[in-house]
Parts: structure tokens; C-alpha cells; sequence
């Protein structure tokens, strides 16, 4: 593949017909100049060494050395060369116990952080080893396939949870199974599985895997974690603690026995994990004794370098141009030794893009070393040096990204990793364009962005179809982003059944409301009748009073005029 480093100095380019379109009117009106002398013939009689060809010749090689400087300034580089690196290191496999037991909190903070910490600390001090993952309840599956990702691994390592695996139990025998698989072709390296379980409930034959894979020639280390007077095991997001059918505690206890018998079987050591670094040390020791054997992988180097051929060519030209002479008199003494700085240009030029190039190289080659030395602040201060020094470096970009990975900068991780691809022809440079989208799945897969990290897989799978890390991180992030959508469907129709109890309770206020209404309208209306019915009998009682005093006052007329009468009839 050909690319330029510093595309932008191709701009310069544009100059070049400036140059000749000068060139020419100059010419032009130099010759009508001498025009306005005399004579075309006349004059060049006068003038026998002057040659009317040589001045354009000498421009035109010039002109040719210019876009020569200008395409080597611009950093042309070609192709992608790849190596085979032979590496020291072993093969080994971690089969971690992700059981409910493993949530007991003999050992601090619990027994699976715990040992997510060891096993963090084990990552660091592997330099050219290849590590794999298996997780194992009552059931057991590859969480990492081997690989010598570290990044990929801890990423993974960070995201275990007892929930993974339905299953409860501690099936070790088969997560042996699964691990002595996960090996694949026989290899020279040494081989070894590092066994992490508390021993809680032993469900198969364990011993008889052991046995076998110690015939295959793999070496079973056990690491033993929880204490064997044990513990209750709390559950999650409560105060209480696990309990069995019959309404008692559980308490998980260490079975040291058979781990013991394992490791025996396995020819590896057993080794009890508590709250100092003992295990680890007992573990990187008997992984420095394994022997090791010379690991080959594939690696592709930087782009080379092709910007001296350019500027070869154009001294060679500048060198051509110093030796034709505008008048066809080749005096030495007439030489324009002095008046022309062509050459020393054109190497001044060369240094000074080759120091260019150096220095950004050396940068990288720095920050590299502090990678390596796990000194990510150092390594990220030198990358960002060399992009001081060029802006393109695709180089610096990809490994900035990883130093800010390592520093847990994940965003802008992201962004390192995105400009890097950016870079890329995905049809012509399909090897680093997959590692790039690689990579900025696992910054999305570490944000829990896992619907982005599952389209940055895809895409890396359709670069790069045969990397079996991008596919299982692919797998990993879809059942991630399923889990995640369960979860938002779960929160949304937890909120919708509040809603609908809110709506519900609203309704029934409101229905209480309108009852209470109702019964104190009925109230009114049985209050307003009494009232009425209370008039309409005061008002008969006042006329039947009424009618009671007339007849009494007419009683009383009468009788007086009776009176009367006899007094006048007695008279």
C-alpha cells in the first residue's frame, strides 16, 4: 500500500505551473527586448555563445527537482512489511468459580472480587504469555478465548459475575474439560490451568480430569479461597443471607481436601488465597519454573520509508542542472559557483526531513519502550510528542489509544482509535483497520455503550472475517446489550405498572370524589325537601290558626249582638 505521511505538502504542488507560466512571460519579454535592439540574425551573430535552449532546459530540470522536494517533503511510504517474531512465555488458562459461594465474605471485599484482584495482579506480570478465560457454576463456558490481548482479558476479567451462569453448583470437573480444550493445537509452550473455586459442592470427578490433563502435559495449579470454618453468603441488594429449604443460613466452607487432591492429580501445588499476596507470589513463582518455549506470532511493522528516493533524484537533477551552462562557453572561470546554492539546498532539504522523520520515530520508539514497561502517563506524553511532530502518524494515534486505554481514559481512547482508522484504506489495509474498529468496540464494550461496541465488531469482522477475539467479543457484547435491553424493557414496564397503579389510584379518588358528591347532593336534596315539606306544614297550621281565630272572632260578634238584642227586647 502507498501512502503519504504529510499529504498536505502535496498543496505545493499547485506552484509549479505559477513557476512556469512566470517563466514563460519572462522569456517573452526578454525576447522582445532584444527584439527592439535590431535584427533576430544580426543579433545572434553578436552573441555566439548565447543559446536560447539552455536557460528552458535549466529551468525545467528545476522545476522537475522542485515537485521531486515537494513529494518528498510530503513523506512518501510504501508497503507494510510483516515479520515473525519468536516470543519466550507459556500458555495458560484461568478457570475461575463464579458460584452464589463465591460471595461470601470470609476474605475481603468478597471471595470472587477477591480473586478478580490475584488474577488483575498475574496479568501485569505477563509479558509474552498467552492467557485464556473460563468461568464455571454448575455449568462452564470459555468467557476468553487465549489470546495475548491483556487489555481484552482484564476488560473481561472486571465484567464476571455470579449471574452469568444460571446454573449454581461447582462443576470443576468439566470447567477442567472446557479449559483443556480451550489449549487447541499441541504447542511447544508450557501449559498450565490456574484452578480459582472455594470447593463448594463437588459435583463430578474432578480428580480423573486433572489426571488426564496432566497426561496431555498440562499443569493443574489450584488456588483455594474462602476460609474452612467459612462463611453465610449474603444476597445482593439485601441484608440477609442465603437460606435452604428448610429456612437455615447456609454457610460455605473451604474444602481444602480436594483441593488438594486436584492439585496432586493435576502435578501442580494447591495454595489457600486470603487477604495478603501469598497466592500470587506462589503462583508467579511456579509459573516462572514452567519452561519456556518460543512462541512465533505475526507482526507487522511500520510503513517504509521512501521520501530518499525522491530526494536522490532531485539532486541528481540539481547536480545535472549545476553543469549546463546558459552560454555555450564552458570557462571554468564563468562558472555560477557561488550564485547558485542548488545543491546544498537540496541536501539541507534531506536532513532536515530525514531528522523530521527520525525525531517523530523516536517518539513513538519512547513511548513504546514505556508501554512495554507499563509506564502508560510516560508512554501517552511521548505519543503525544510525535503528533506535535506530525498530526498523520497513524502510529502514534493507534498507540496513544492504547495508553489511554491502559489509564482507563476510555473515551478518549476512542477517539485515538477512531482518527487511526480514519487513516485507513479498510480495502487496501484491512489487517490494522480491523484492529483499529477492534479496539474501539472494546472502549464502547468498557463505556456499557454495547450496542455501538457491537457495530465497531462488525465492521472489524468485515475486514478481518478470521479473528476469532473480535467474534467472541462480538458474542459477548450482543448478550451484554441483550441483557441491557431486558433490563430497560424491565425498568420501562416497572415504570409503566406504576403508572397504570398511579392512574388506577387517580381513578378511584376520582370515583370516591364522585361518590362523596353524589351522597352529599342526595344529602342537600333530602335536606332541601325536609325544609320544604317542613314550610308547607307551618304555612297549614298558620291558616289553619287563622282560620281558627276568625271563627273565634265571629263567635264573639255573635254573641254580643245576642246581648243586644235581649236588652232592647227587654227595654
Amino acid at each position: 500500500m502507498f501512502r503519504f505521511a504529510n499529504i498536505e505538502m502535496l498543496w505545493l504542488l499547485a506552484t509549479i505551473p505559477v513557476f512556469a507560466a512566470a517563466y514563460w512571460a519572462y522569456t517573452r519579454h526578454k525576447r522582445r527586448q532584444l527584439e527592439a535592439f535590431g535584427d533576430a540574425e544580426l543579433m545572434k551573430q553578436l552573441m555566439p555563445n548565447a543559446s536560447r535552449v539552455r536557460p528552458t532546459v535549466k529551468f525545467s530540470i528545476v522545476l522537475v527537482a522542485f515537485a521531486l522536494l515537494i513529494i518528498a517533503a510530503a513523506r512518501p511510504q510504501f508497503g507494510q512489511s510483516e515479520r515473525t517474531e519468536k516470543r519466550q512465555g507459556i500458555e495458560a488458562i484461568v478457570a475461575l468459580d463464579i458460584s452464589n459461594s463465591m460471595l461470601a465474605e470470609d476474605v475481603a471485599p468478597n471471595r470472587l472480587d477477591r480473586a478478580k484482584q490475584m488474577l488483575s495482579k498475574l496479568m501485569d506480570n505477563m509479558v509474552n504469555d498467552k492467557v485464556g478465560l473460563v468461568v464455571f457454576a454448575g455449568d462452564a463456558f470459555v468467557q476468553l478465548p487465549i489470546t495475548c490481548d491483556y487489555v481484552s482479558a482484564k476488560m473481561f476479567l472486571n465484567s464476571i459475575k455470579p449471574e452469568l451462569i444460571k446454573t449454581q453448583g461447582t462443576a470443576i470437573g468439566q470447567a477442567l474439560s472446557t479449559s483443556i480444550r480451550c489449549f487447541g493445537e499441541q504447542s511447544e509452550a508450557s501449559r498450565a490451568i490456574i484452578l480459582i473455586t472455594d470447593g463448594e459442592n463437588h459435583e463430578d470427578d474432578a480428580v480423573a480430569v486433572a489426571k488426564r490433563a496432566k497426561e496431555m502435559g498440562i499443569q493443574v495449579l489450584v488456588v483455594g479461597i474462602g476460609k474452612p470454618e467459612g462463611s453465610p453468603i449474603p444476597m445482593p441488594g439485601t441484608n440477609n443471607f442465603r437460606k435452604d429449604r428448610e429456612g437455615n443460613v447456609v454457610v460455605s466452607r473451604l474444602n481444602e481436601d480436594m483441593c488438594r487432591e486436584i492439585a496432586q492429580a493435576g502435578g501442580g501445588i494447591y495454595v489457600r488465597c486470603d487477604n495478603t499476596n501469598t497466592a500470587t507470589k506462589a503462583i508467579q513463582k511456579e509459573l516462572d519454573k514452567l519452561a519456556t518455549q518460543e512462541i512465533e506470532t505475526q507482526v507487522f511493522t511500520d510503513y517504509n520509508e521512501q521520501f530518499q528516493s525522491f530526494a536522490l533524484i532531485a539532486l541528481l537533477l540539481l547536480v545535472i542542472d549545476f553543469f549546463i551552462f546558459n552560454r555555450k562557453n564552458k570557462s571554468i572561470s564563468k562558472m555560477d559557483i557561488f550564485g547558485e546554492h542548488r545543491v546544498l539546498t537540496i541536501a539541507l532539504l534531506m536532513v532536515s526531513v530525514n531528522t523530521f522523520a527520525q525525531k517523530e520515530a523516536g517518539d513513538v520508539r519512547r513511548g513504546n519502550k514505556d508501554y512495554r514497561q507499563q509506564n502508560y502517563t510516560e508512554a501517552e506524553v511521548d505519543y503525544r510528542r510525535a503528533l506535535e511532530k506530525n498530526k498523520n502518524g497513524y502510529e502514534a494515534h493507534y498507540n496513544l489509544g492504547d495508553a489511554l486505554f491502559k489509564q482507563d481514559k476510555y473515551a478518549d481512547a476512542q477517539t485515538e482509535f477512531e482518527t487511526a482508522a480514519k487513516m485507513l484504506d479498510k480495502k487496501e489495509d484491512k489487517e490494522r483497520y480491523a484492529k483499529s474498529m477492534h479496539n474501539i468496540g472494546n472502549c464502547n464494550y468498557a463505556q456499557q455503550q454495547y450496542d455501538k461496541a457491537v457495530q465497531a465488531y462488525m465492521e472489524s469482522l468485515r475486514a478481518n472475517p478470521k479473528d476469532n477475539d473480535t467474534r467472541y467479543n462480538l458474542v459477548k457484547a450482543m448478550e451484554m446489550l441483550q441483557q441491557q435491553q431486558q433490563q430497560q424493557q424491565q425498568q420501562q414496564q416497572n415504570q409503566d405498572q406504576k403508572q397504570d397503579q398511579q392512574q388506577q389510584q387517580e381513578e378511584q379518588q376520582q370515583q370516591q370524589e364522585q361518590q362523596q358528591d353524589q351522597q352529599q347532593e342526595q344529602q342537600q336534596q333530602e335536606q332541601q325537601q325536609n325544609e320544604d315539606q317542613m314550610d308547607k306544614e307551618t304555612a297549614e297550621q298558620i291558616l289553619q290558626a287563622l282560620e281558627q281565630d276568625e271563627q273565634d272572632t265571629q263567635e264573639k260578634l255573635q254573641r254580643q249582638q245576642g246581648k243586644k238584642r235581649r236588652v232592647e227586647k227587654e227595654w
